[in-house]
């Protein structure tokens, strides 16, 4: 039982001694070693070894008293551990404490080097384990630091791969290009003339050819507001006749687009929905959906007729689809499912 509390208040005072940081550290006594070894500083792989080690010396030179003084005499006062945490010592005392009682005491020999061998095995243990996940966090850090470096922002701290030195390398070809061409032909007086004649012209062409795509989408986008400029006080005989008139003459944009306003005009002139400028045809299209419920289903089959118009007119009106005969004969099929007799 004695024993047993012994080694406790040892453990103790080891585990106060492990890794204690060297920096704002108060100097330890030396233990009466008669002649201590001088310390070294080692990382705690090396240090775990070096309990090993020891350990092992003692395992084979413990029987007398004179081996277990030289096993002393070759202990450190303290080992050095340098860590990525900071610079340790450790001081040697408690394993130092234990061999002389083993020394001077033949009885208590067994026990005190078996409590020897252990504080060794716990130390080694715990230096080995503190390498072992220092060496897993840099394992760790080094993955996270590689996928941050591995990131567009931080390419150009990379070795150029075998694209980006061909890259590279086309760059200057063509820089040195053109550089040996002006370098040349401002040499050359009337070559040069011509040269940026040439280049004035290339640029006014393309600022033109801006221009005109500039104006042409413009007159698209106006295009586009037509219907909302139609004249609605005409009737939707007269827009049938447009109709048939544009598409005799080959034009079935024209046609499907007098053909849906024609539509529109019967449904006005039915009073099924209230003239208004101001309206596009998905507005015309749930206007007609928002009826009298009551309505509804003798509404049914005009307002599927009115979607297929609306929705063919923006295809080929709006979206410049290119019409077709049977687009227009398909919109006057529409116009007579909206109850139109055609004349």
């Amino acid at each position: 039982m004695k024993s047993t509390i012994f080694r406790l208040a040892w453990y103790v005072i080891f585990l106060s001694a492990l890794f204690v940081p060297t920096t704002g550290a108060r100097p330890q006594e030396s233990s009466p070693q008669s002649a201590s070894a001088p310390s070294s500083t080692e990382d705690a792989t090396t240090f775990a070894a070096e309990l090993r080690r020891i350990e092992g010396d003692i395992n084979r030179n413990h029987s007398t008293a004179q081996q277990i003084a030289q096993i002393r005499s070759s202990l450190p006062e303290k080992w050095e551990v340098a860590t990525s945490d900071g610079h340790y010592n450790i001081s040697s005392k408690p394993l130092d404490s234990f061999l002389e009682r083993a020394e001077q005491d033949s009885a208590q020999r067994t026990t005190q080097i078996a409590d020897a061998n252990h504080w060794l095995e716990e130390l080694a243990r715990q230096a080995k384990s503190y390498a072992t996940a220092e060496s897993t966090n840099d394992s760790n850090a080094r993955i996270v630091l590689g996928q941050i470096l591995a990131q567009r922002e931080f390419s150009s701290l990379r070795a150029p791969s075998a694209l980006d030195r061909l890259r590279d390398e086309i760059t200057d070809w063509i820089l040195r290009g053109v550089a040996w061409f002006l370098g040349h032909i401002v040499r050359h007086t009337t070559s040069a003339t011509i040269f940026f004649s040439l280049l004035l012209v290339a640029v006014v062409l393309w600022l033109g050819f801006t221009l005109v795509r500039f104006w042409t989408r413009r007159a698209r986008l106006d295009e586009l507001q037509a219907p909302q400029a139609v004249a609605f006080a005409r009737s939707w005989q007269d827009w049938i006749r447009d109709a048939r008139a544009a598409a005799e003459r080959g034009d079935f944009r024209e046609a499907v687009h007098s053909t849906y306003w024609a539509g529109i005009s019967y449904l006005e002139a039915v009073e099924l929905i209230d003239p208004d400028r101001t309206r596009t045809p998905r507005e015309y299209l749930r206007l007609l959906s928002k009826t009298d419920p009551q309505a509804a289903a003798s509404l049914e089959k005009p307002r599927a007729a009115l979607a297929s118009l609306t929705t063919r007119l923006e295809q080929i009106w709006y979206g410049r689809r290119p019409a077709s005969r049977e687009d227009f004969l398909d919109s006057m099929q529409q116009i007579e499912g909206l109850g139109c007799q055609l004349p």
